[in-house]
């Protein structure tokens, strides 16, 4: 939960990043992933080979392209989250054990 203080300075903070897009576009955010090792050393290479800059803008450059192409076909762009994403990786249930055979002694 935010203080009092805490609020009034993330909401300056949203509200001067809402009148300077420039400013907005300019702020970045850390993020971890995983990725399969295939496909990060196949970017490696491609900026290797290709001088387009750090990995890091190449990443950036191609998941901006894939979020508009996934506006493109939504017709708009995403509305806004109404709740935070949950952390980590999604759940999936677990399978069923199956029934280990008691062996019986002869």
């Amino acid at each position: 939960m935010l203080t009092a203080v805490e609020t009034s300075q993330h909401n300056s903070v949203n509200n001067s990043s809402q009148t300077d897009s420039s400013q907005a576009e300019a702020r970045k955010q850390r993020v971890t992933i995983t990725l399969p090792l295939a496909l990060l050393e196949r970017l490696r290479n491609a900026v290797y080979w290709t001088g387009h800059g750090p990995l890091a803008r190449l990443i950036a450059d191609a998941l901006d392209d894939a979020v508009s192409d996934m506006e493109q076909a939504n017709g708009q762009p995403f509305p806004q989250r109404l709740s935070p994403l949950k952390r980590g990786r999604p759940r999936t249930k677990s399978r069923a054990s199956l029934p280990i055979a008691k062996i019986q002694s002869a």
